[in-house]
């Protein structure tokens, strides 16, 4: 291999090298955070505080009115933290822009990603409470899904509907209209 294709490889080796370091070191805390939202935003909500408890190691005690009560864990795999990077990975292969508008447009992303996800749990125990614990799994498995496809697209979507160019901008990177003319060359 090439000296040039090395160094062409070390950026996306060295990011996803990266990522996985940040993922193993903040996991643990990103899903106590998570829980802790989640709990918030059912509390805020109108649950009682007694009936959805924060507990120790990313978890939740929920007390159903109407089932046993139940622990819920944020696992890595519920967390949002594997989707915040992935988006900010993608954020470093983005048309280079102002950084200012670069880190507005990832900041936007990701908090797209998190409301995202802090959602997708508060209903998920939501419904375990509503309906006990089955209930919880059956929602987080397959709704919980789309949630999470959803607002991973979606906060990506945004990041690149921030940077992009728009016709307005102006600037040599701008679409044309086709057939119109720039420096006397058509533009098709």
């Amino acid at each position: 291999m090439s000296g040039r294709a090395l160094g062409i490889l070390a950026r996306p080796v060295g990011v996803v090298v990266g990522v996985l370091v940040v993922f193993f070191l903040l996991d643990s805390t990103f899903r106590r955070i998570e829980a802790g939202a989640a709990a918030w935003v059912l509390h805020l909500s109108g649950v009682a505080d007694e009936a959805v408890i924060l507990v120790p190691v990313s978890s939740i005690a929920v007390f159903p009115p109407t089932a046993g009560p139940f622990l819920a864990t944020v696992t890595s795999s519920c967390s949002s933290l594997s989707s915040l990077l992935a988006v900010a990975f993608l954020g470093l292969f983005t048309p280079r822009r102002a950084p200012l508008r670069r880190a507005g447009a990832l900041l936007a992303a990701c908090a797209v990603i998190l409301a995202g996800n802090v959602a997708r749990i508060a209903a998920s125990l939501g419904i375990g409470l509503a309906a006990g614990p089955a209930s919880l799994v059956l929602f987080h498995d397959w709704v919980g899904s789309l949630f999470a496809f959803a607002y991973t697209v979606g906060g990506y979507l945004l990041m690149l509907w921030i940077l992009l160019p728009r016709h307005d901008e102006g600037g040599s990177d701008a679409p044309h209209a086709v057939g119109s003319y720039r420096s006397g060359v058509g533009v098709v």
